[in-house]
């Protein structure tokens, strides 16, 4: 009796292994702001919002707000993101990778392309595996990034300055690494 049960669990587990796909998270980091963290646009398939977190370091205040992309089911997507709350935050988008959903393992996994407003990133494509910062941004046109303060058309940019009713349309697409 107990060895059919092992055996079935034996091949649910495998089955389980063999169907988990890389995820990507993508941290939206904000010390200083307090609030919620919201998709304009309908969510695709296997990109999530998850549950915004309060960072390791205690002696920061505020939350970083995580999107999940499971690269089975999308490797990528443009979607507008709207931040609701009090505060003002400097904002510098990360990816980390993960083996799977669990969400314990990491694993490297490339980004194609990773555009914030129409600006993109300079450090795409690349390989990742452990928390990686997705700044500088070149700017596409002249924008102010803040009040009083303009960066012009091809310069280089760190943060992003979020406040109640910010939205960012982010552009991005991701290679699993095999």
């Amino acid at each position: 009796m107990k060895k059919p049960v092992l055996a079935g669990l034996l091949v649910w587990g495998m089955a389980a292994v063999l169907n988990a796909a890389p995820i990507v998270r993508i941290d939206f980091p904000c010390q200083n702001f307090w609030g919620q963290l919201k998709c304009v646009d309908e969510l695709p398939d296997g990109v999530w919002i998850g549950e915004r977190n309060t960072f390791h370091d205690k002696r920061r205040k505020g939350y970083t707000f995580p999107v999940f992309v499971d690269l089975a089911k999308t490797t990528g997507f443009e979607l507008t993101f709207k931040f609701e709350g009090t505060g003002m935050a400097r904002m510098a988008p990360a990816l980390t990778g993960y083996a799977d959903d669990d969400r314990k393992q990491m694993t490297e996994l490339q980004v194609l392309a990773f555009d914030v407003d129409g600006d993109r990133s300079t450090k795409a494509p690349a390989t990742f595996k452990n928390w990686y910062s997705m700044t500088p941004f070149v700017a596409a046109t002249d924008k102010e990034i803040k009040k009083g303060t303009v960066i012009a058309a091809g310069k280089q940019y760190w943060q992003i300055f979020v406040t109640n009713g910010k939205t960012v349309k982010v552009k991005a697409e991701f290679k699993a690494e095999k």
